[in-house]
């Protein structure tokens, strides 16, 4: 089962052959402001509401935009929010990373390779909840061989508004 907000393993795109002036401006316009009107966007950029909305279309279809509502969790009462490095038997990271990411406390699932194999970002509702995820859950997986919590104190930077510098065609 898929949920909407899984992705595809990343792969590398042309950037140039991606996107242009007009794709920046609306990837821009929409980081902005994730509900702005097409037609504040095209009147901007001087084009019709139709150029835009297609190109929005292409840029969703292309994968190079999703457009979602973003919850605070601090904000619904998640106060105990961790980063959990996660080190896997060999030939096991898919398997586990399969599992790990069906967890509903799951936010940010990534493989790494260094010292862990995976990266999870895990938010909970309290400390009593983080403990059993990772004691009960977590480190029970098969091919979970080693994991280490960094429980977040403070955020100082969280933010959906990354930009690349993208090279002009």
């Amino acid at each position: 089962m898929k949920s909407s907000d899984e992705r595809p393993p990343s792969k590398p795109l042309a950037t140039s052959s991606v996107v242009d002036e007009l794709d920046r401006l609306i990837l821009q316009r929409l980081q902005e402001d994730g509900r702005v009107p097409f037609t504040q966007i095209a009147r901007q950029a001087g084009v019709s509401e139709a150029t835009i909305r297609a190109r929005y279309r292409d840029l969703t279809e292309k994968g190079v935009v999703r457009t979602v509502g973003v919850v605070d969790p601090y904000a619904l009462g998640f106060q105990a929010p961790a980063i959990i490095g996660v080190s896997v038997e060999p030939g096991m990271v898919d398997e586990v990373a399969r599992k790990i990411g069906a967890l509903s406390e799951v936010s940010y699932l990534v493989m790494t390779l260094g010292r862990y194999d995976l990266i999870v970002e895990v938010f909970c509702r309290d400390l009593a909840q983080l403990t059993n995820l990772l004691v009960q859950t977590i480190q029970t997986i098969p091919g979970v061989r080693d994991t280490e919590m960094l429980m977040i104190a403070r955020s100082y930077k969280l933010t959906y508004r990354w930009a690349p510098a993208l090279e002009a065609g």
